[in-house]
């Protein structure tokens, strides 16, 4: 019987800890901008990331499945320029946050994420810890040099 208890208790932490690590992405305000810029239409969206996030390929992976999602919805190819900045949840950028595009300046610390697509075709996918891109996921390869936004 406290075998069987034990083997409960296992499976029970066991899923809870799967659950907590699961990420999701949440739309950060204003979530979406469009302008042009010449004769292109460009779009940039905003999200944050709710859950615990390492840097390693597998997060990569989760992460990329993640936006793949959220963007399923959106038809890059009609965006010369179609962009996602992902930042990680902090005490100023979360689900109430309310502030102003521009207000997101001076956060690249907080910075998790940038995918670009070009003319439907995503060519940008970095990683970034503490404002350094330390991944391209796209290519596969490990970087180091700061992401200048």
């Amino acid at each position: 019987m406290m075998k069987n208890l034990i083997i409960l208790l296992i499976l029970f932490v066991a899923c809870n800890q799967n659950k907590s690590q699961d990420l999701q992405l949440i739309a950060l305000s204003p979530k979406t901008y469009e302008f042009k810029a010449g004769e292109n239409r460009n779009r940039i969206d905003y999200f944050y990331l709710e859950g615990q996030f390492s840097y390693n390929v597998e997060e990569y992976e989760k992460l990329k499945q993640k936006i793949d999602e959220k963007t399923a919805a959106v038809n890059t190819k009609s965006y010369h320029l179609y962009s996602v900045y992902i930042y990680k949840e902090t005490n100023v950028i979360n689900k109430d946050y309310k502030g102003e595009r521009e207000a997101f300046d001076g956060h690249n610390e907080d910075l998790i994420a940038y995918v670009r697509y070009t003319d439907g075709k995503m060519d940008i996918f970095y990683m970034i810890e503490k404002a350094n891109v330390v991944y391209d996921a796209v290519s596969g390869k490990e970087e180091n040099f700061e992401f200048d936004q």
